[in-house]
């Protein structure tokens, strides 16, 4: 994971060098060196990546490359911060300029002479304790533009979501969202635990063509684990397109009473089907009910939850379906749509080693195409390889597969899509991506390099469909063949959390998880209306991006003053950023 981390330092140190030439004469024998030097180190963590099991000792020295790659980062970038304010000068200021420079140049050698010593101490301790052996990578140089063209032939652009082994379910369902003859409101529950595929059936049903034309009005909304009845309500009356923009912004300041009688009166009378993806309590549900007419007008709700009490919990007349795991056969079926992918010729040897890992994967759809995702990208040659890894993983049949599968899946990712990965952390529990604010996310983070082929835009785009490929991120909408909007399930997501933690790569600030302040985290990010949010508890100077996911005006002002380095500052409402930037109404 720190190799990302390492790597993307790498590419900040090579461009320095091109961009600011002339300014570091005086340190830039230093910098090739640092940059020789992290990169040797970056080879070495790859190498601790590929054994797989990391004793304490890499960990502990892994941690302190990691703390020097966001130290030599720090330096380049007030370094550059310092050019570009004096740049910009006007008048008798811009006659310091001189001076200033040679201050900032002093500075800048002192500060890199300073992380080459440093990095030097690193290499010493390496060697003290005995921590592997260092390997510099084959290669070198900018790989940018072959990686993406490979990524370009990898890519299976029109390759639509396929539901193997709940073909059985879906027609009950169907015939149970358009029975006829059933005028009362009728609630289908679909449980069973996560990754069995309860949200892409309720998709494929709400999707379904009889549907839309049973239904004209159709709405879908998720809940997880950490909710806000008013977001709930406003997603739902948002997913009806029943109302303007304006009246929207009207609505928004709504209290959730006032919304629940809002929305009651938009279907009072109507025909309507409402998904409810991913409940976990009963009480989410008694907060949506009052707002969901019991009309007589055939009305359905769907309602999707890894708890059977959940499923079971709710009042007037409802049918729960319980998902299974899937057959030796249908697990398979869905493995070889996705793995063969790219291979012409399956001898005995692939197909039995191909079997033996599906068969560790216990029947659940996800884990067997993230592990399909894993090996079409493998030659058969290198099946063996992985499946020796799991092999090795695994102490014992108590132990799932599952979490195994998505950490060889994520190691086996390049850099770039590592970050992009990570990335994914910054967004709430089952919240739809915006693919092209993603992908300006992403370039404005810096973790996107453009070539003479392709712009930068571009280049985003074919990383983050790489991981739709690889069954890491779910294509949610699509418009002619383009992946639109994506969202990650909630096992990926608590990997990128898991790893990015690690890795101090974001720090999330919600109601429900106790607020801890972090001066060094480079990502701040605030889901909902987290009211105590205050940035008197946390003064991070490190912090280079901030993002706010709620809907109030009632966050906390904050001084950005202190923040120079921040690059990304992402907001979800105008009248918010006006406010974080003290500007006053007019």
């Amino acid at each position: 994971m720190v190799d990302a981390i390492t790597e993307f330092v790498v590419g900040k140190i090579g461009n320095y060098l091109i961009e600011e030439a002339s300014m570091l004469i005086g340190v830039k024998d230093d910098l090739e060196e640092l940059k020789t030097e992290l990169r040797c180190i970056h080879g070495y963590l790859k190498d601790v990546e590929a054994r797989e099991r990391e004793d304490e000792a890499s960990k502990e020295w892994s941690k302190l490359v990691l703390d020097f790659a966001y130290d030599v980062e720090d330096v380049l970038d007030t370094y550059h911060l310092k050019l570009e304010e004096r740049s910009q000068r006007r008048g008798l200021r811009r006659l310091t300029n001189k001076i200033g420079r040679k201050m900032d140049a002093y500075s800048i050698v002192d500060d890199i002479r300073i992380l080459k010593r440093r990095i030097l101490d690193i290499t010493r301790k390496r060697e003290t304790y005995g921590i592997g052996g260092l390997k510099e990578p084959q290669g070198g140089g900018n790989t940018s533009s072959l990686r993406v063209r490979q990524l370009r032939r990898a890519r299976s652009v029109d390759q639509e979501e396929v539901v193997v082994g709940l073909e059985d379910d879906a027609k009950i369902l169907l015939e149970k969202l358009l029975d006829y003859e059933e005028k009362n409101r009728l609630i289908i529950s679909i449980f069973g635990m996560g990754g069995l595929g309860k949200t892409a059936l309720a998709r494929k049903l709400y999707n379904s063509r009889d549907v839309k034309e049973r239904f004209e009005y159709r709405a879908w909304t998720y809940v997880s684990q950490e909710y806000k009845t008013g977001d709930i309500l406003m997603r739902i009356i948002r997913s009806l397109g029943m109302t303007s923009g304006e009246e929207l912004e009207k609505i928004r300041k709504f209290a959730d009473e006032e919304l629940e009688v809002y929305l009651h009166g938009l279907l009072e009378g109507k025909k309507y089907l409402v998904v409810v993806d991913d409940i976990w309590e009963r009480e989410a549900w008694e907060s949506l009910k009052r707002a969901l007419p019991c009309n007589h007008e055939g009305s359905r709700v769907i309602i999707t939850t890894r708890i059977k009490a959940v499923a079971e919990g709710v009042d007037g007349r409802f049918y729960a379906h319980k998902l299974r795991f899937l057959t030796f056969e249908e697990s398979w079926e869905l493995f070889e749509q996705r793995a063969f992918r790219n291979i012409q010729r399956k001898d005995e040897d692939l197909l039995k080693t191909g079997k033996e890992m599906v068969q560790k994967c216990r029947g659940l759809p996800l884990c067997i195409v993230v592990l399909a995702g894993l090996l079409s990208r493998k030659t058969p040659s290198e099946w063996n390889d992985v499946c020796n890894s799991l092999w090795r993983r695994l102490k014992d049949d108590s132990i799932h597969v599952a979490p195994i599968v998505f950490d060889l899946s994520f190691k086996e990712l390049r850099h770039e899509s590592k970050l992009c990965f990570l990335y994914l952390s910054i967004f709430p529990e089952d919240y739809e991506i915006d693919l092209e604010k993603l992908i300006r996310l992403l370039v404005a983070e810096g973790f996107i390099q453009g070539d003479e082929e392709m712009m930068m835009e571009d280049v985003a785009r074919y990383y983050i469909e790489e991981l739709v490929d690889r069954s890491l991120l779910e294509a949610v909408r699509r418009e002619r063949g383009k992946v639109m909007s994506c969202r990650i399930h909630d096992l990926l997501r608590d990997v990128a959390i898991k790893k990015s933690k690690e890795l101090n790569f974001v720090n999330v600030y919600n109601d429900h998880v106790a607020q801890h302040s972090s001066t060094t985290c480079r990502r701040e990010v605030v889901h909902h209306q987290f009211k105590r949010y205050s940035y008197e508890k946390c003064k991070n100077k490190r912090m280079r991006s901030f993002l706010y996911f709620g809907e109030s005006y009632n966050l906390v002002e904050r001084d950005f003053e202190t923040t120079k380095l921040l690059r990304v500052l992402d907001v979800r409402r105008h009248g918010v950023l006006r406010k974080l930037l003290g500007i006053r109404s007019t």
